[in-house]
């Protein structure tokens, strides 16, 4: 449905478009800065990265008609790092709007066709990641574990519509299912809303707990992937290692390489037209 590369956003200040999907995020500020782009290591291979430092956020696009509207079934994944702590107060898994939010939105009232992936307060010391929905007749959440270890990580939530009323919510971390999927339920609103979503926060969201970190790739398909899908994608990180992306500074040589190129070849031009060598 879209898929968002870090590699293809320009960097701050400016909008970030899907390369699948025809999406945009804009940039936006709690605190009057933008996401920075940043370059990190992954799997040994140098990828471009968003960097959020918990007073900034992308926000899609407002307005009616967005693709994910209507879907019972779907799933979201995510290549992400950060050593950003939950909140201590928020203890509910299933509370998202609360949670240091890293990716989603949240409507008023319980089980209003939202998604979310967010930090809480799981009685570890830094807490630990949930990937919830809002498609029962509550909001549901599921432990991805203990992620924010400032290391690069997958995450994959599998929604699938168990054609009985009721439907199956699957985390996946790096390639791997976590614990038992979760079922339950559809509840009277039962598929996802036709509303924003946000990065780096979860957008209407009534705390003001922000995402601290980093983001490679964000993905939606409009189906609940394979065990063996997530296991290839989680491979090469979403596709962030299938290409290595060069870092600045190698980005400074090779630009300085073109110019030296181009003010050699002039020379020699200048050099045609007065006769010399």
């Amino acid at each position: 449905m879209f898929e968002f590369c870090a590699s293809d956003w320009a960097g701050p200040n400016n909008e970030w478009n899907s390369r699948t999907g025809g999406q945009t995020l804009f940039y936006d500020t709690f605190g009057g800065s933008a996401p920075q782009k940043g370059f990190s290591t992954i799997a040994g291979v140098t990828v471009a990265t968003a960097v959020f430092d918990g007073n900034d956020f992308f926000t899609s696009t407002f307005g009616s008609g967005r693709p994910w509207a209507g879907l019972k079934e779907f799933s979201l994944s995510l290549v992400f790092k950060s050593n950003s702590s939950g909140p201590q107060t928020q203890t509910n898994i299933n509370a998202f709007w609360n949670q240091r939010g890293i990716l989603g939105f949240e409507r008023p009232g319980a089980g209003q066709g939202e998604f979310a992936i967010g930090l809480y307060n799981d009685g570890t010391a830094l807490g630990a990641v949930a990937a919830s929905t809002g498609l029962g007749s509550g909001d549901n959440g599921v432990s991805a574990g203990n992620l924010n270890d400032n290391n690069w990580h997958t995450l994959t939530m599998a929604v699938a519509n168990l054609a009985n009323g009721s439907f199956s919510q699957t985390v996946y971390v790096d390639g791997t299912q976590i614990g038992s999927a979760l079922e339950t339920a559809y509840g009277a609103v039962g598929a996802l809303a036709d509303a924003s979503f946000s990065l780096g926060t979860i957008r209407g969201s009534a705390s003001g707990q922000r995402f601290v970190g980093e983001v490679a790739r964000l993905r939606l398909d409009a189906a609940p992937l394979t065990a063996a899908n997530i296991t290839t994608l989680h491979s090469s990180y979403l596709g962030a290692v299938g290409i290595p992306e060069p870092s600045s500074s190698l980005l400074m040589g090779l630009a300085a390489l073109s110019l030296g190129a181009t003010r050699s070849r002039q020379r020699r031009h200048r050099g045609k037209l007065t006769g010399g060598s």
